[in-house]
C-alpha cells in the first residue's frame, strides 16, 4: 500500500476507542471525522459514558471492546491507566495494533509486557505522548542540537478538574515533559531528586523534580493540578542561546548573542559605568538577537491519530514508540520514588510506593 500525506490508498483501518472519558470523546470525534479511518466505535463500561457517545456524539457504543474481536484492525485506548495493561494485552495477543494514551501503564513490569507483546504479535504499539505533535515543540526543536542542551526549565500547570485522580501529577501531567526532554537530550539520567504535596486525595497534586544527566545537562521540571492559572511551557538553554515554548500560544522565542558579544570581543562590564547602567535599554537591539515565532496551529491528536493509521497501514515506524513510553514511565517511577522519601508529614503517597517497586525486567 501507499501512502501520501493525509491521503490513504488501500482499505482503511477499522479502529475502536476504548474508555469514552474526557480523552476518549475527543478521540472519538477526531477519528469519527478522519477520512483515514472508519471508526467502527466508543466501548465503555458506563451506561451515561455509552448514551453521550451515542446521542452527543452519535456513534455507535458498546459496554465490551472485547465485541471488537475480528472486527477492528486497530484500538486507541484511553481508558484508566490501570486497565491499560489488560486492555493491551488482550488487543495485541489478538492481532490488534494499539495507540494507548499515556502513561503506558501502570507500572514497569506491565509496560515492558506490552511492548514485549506487540514485538511477538508484531502490532505497533504507540504512546500518547501527544506534545511530541505539537507544532511549536517541532518548531523549536529546529532552533538547537540535541548536544548542545546544557539546562532546561518545564512548567505544566493547571487548575483542577477533577479527572484522571486514579493518577499523580507526575504521571498526568509532568509525564509529558519527562517524555519530550527525554526525546532532546542525548544522554542518560543520572540522578533524580523529587517533591511533591498531595492536597486534595491520596496522590500528588504537585510536584517538581530536578534531572541530572550524564552529559552535565539539568533539567528542572514543575507540573500542578492545583495552579490557579493554567501553563505549559518550556525554556531550553544550549551552547547557542536560549529557546523559550509556550505550549499554550504556540509560540517559540530564540535568543542569541550577536557574534561579538558571543566570542567575548564586546562585553558590556568593560563599558564605563555610565554606559553599562544604559545596556538594560538596548539589551535585545545591541546585545541580543530576540526572534520570536508562531507555529502554524494544527490539532495534535489529530496528526497522532493519522500515524497510527498510517503505521496499520504500511507497517511505517511511529514517534513514540512503546519503548520511549516504557523510559518515560520508568524516570516518572524514579521521581515518584523521590517524593515517597521526602513527602511531608502530613500526607502519605501510595502511588509512590507502587510504581516505584516496579523495576523493568
Amino acid at each position: 500500500m501507499s501512502y501520501i500525506p493525509n491521503v490513504f490508498v488501500g482499505p482503511k483501518p477499522r479502529i475502536g476507542v476504548i474508555g469514552a472519558g474526557h480523552l476518549g470523546r475527543i478521540h472519538a470525534k477526531l477519528a469519527a471525522a478522519n477520512p483515514a479511518c472508519d471508526l467502527i466505535g466508543v466501548a465503555d463500561p458506563s451506561t451515561e459514558s455509552r448514551q453521550f457517545v451515542e446521542g452527543q456524539l452519535n456513534l455507535t457504543a458498546v459496554t465490551d471492546y472485547r465485541e471488537w474481536l475480528r472486527t477492528i484492525d486497530g484500538a486507541i485506548v484511553a481508558a484508566p491507566t490501570y486497565l491499560h495493561h489488560e486492555i493491551g494485552l488482550w488487543c495485541l495477543d489478538n492481532g490488534i495494533h494499539v495507540l494507548m494514551e499515556k502513561p503506558v501503564a501502570s507500572t514497569l513490569l506491565e509496560a515492558n509486557q506490552l511492548v514485549s507483546a506487540a514485538k511477538t504479535n508484531h502490532r505497533t504499539l504507540q504512546v500518547g505522548h501527544v506534545e511530541r505533535f505539537n507544532p511549536a515543540w517541532k518548531l523549536a526543536t529546529a532552533q538547537f542540537s540535541r548536544n548542545s542542551i546544557r539546562y532546561i526549565e518545564a512548567s505544566r500547570e493547571g487548575t483542577y478538574t477533577g479527572r484522571s485522580t486514579d493518577i499523580g501529577i507526575v504521571m498526568d501531567l509532568m509525564i509529558h515533559d519527562i517524555d519530550l526532554i527525554l526525546s532532546a537530550v542525548n544522554a542518560p539520567i543520572e540522578s533524580v531528586a523529587a517533591y511533591g504535596w498531595s492536597v486534595l486525595g491520596k496522590n500528588e497534586d504537585f510536584a517538581t523534580a530536578s534531572l541530572c544527566f550524564r552529559n552535565g545537562t539539568i533539567a528542572n521540571l514543575r507540573a500542578s493540578r492545583v495552579a490557579a492559572s493554567p501553563k505549559r511551557s518550556m525554556q531550553v538553554f544550549t551552547d547557542d542561546g536560549l529557546t523559550e515554548i509556550d505550549f499554550v500560544t504556540n509560540s517559540v522565542t530564540h535568543t542569541a548573542p550577536f557574534e561579538d558579544v558571543a566570542n567575548g570581543t564586546r562585553q558590556a562590564d568593560k563599558l564605563p559605568a555610565e554606559l553599562r547602567v544604559r545596556v538594560k535599554d538596548s539589551l535585545f537591539v545591541d546585545w541580543l538577537n530576540r526572534v520570536e515565532q508562531k507555529a502554524t496551529p494544527t490539532n495534535a491528536i489529530e496528526q497522532e491519530q493519522l500515524e497510527f493509521f498510517r503505521a496499520i497501514q504500511t507497517g511505517s515506524s511511529v514517534t513514540v514508540t512503546g519503548q520511549q513510553g516504557c523510559q518515560a514511565l520508568e524516570v516518572a517511577s524514579r521521581i515518584l520514588e523521590q517524593i515517597a522519601k521526602n513527602q511531608p508529614v502530613r500526607s502519605i503517597i501510595p502511588a509512590a510506593d507502587r510504581f516505584g517497586k516496579t523495576k523493568a525486567a
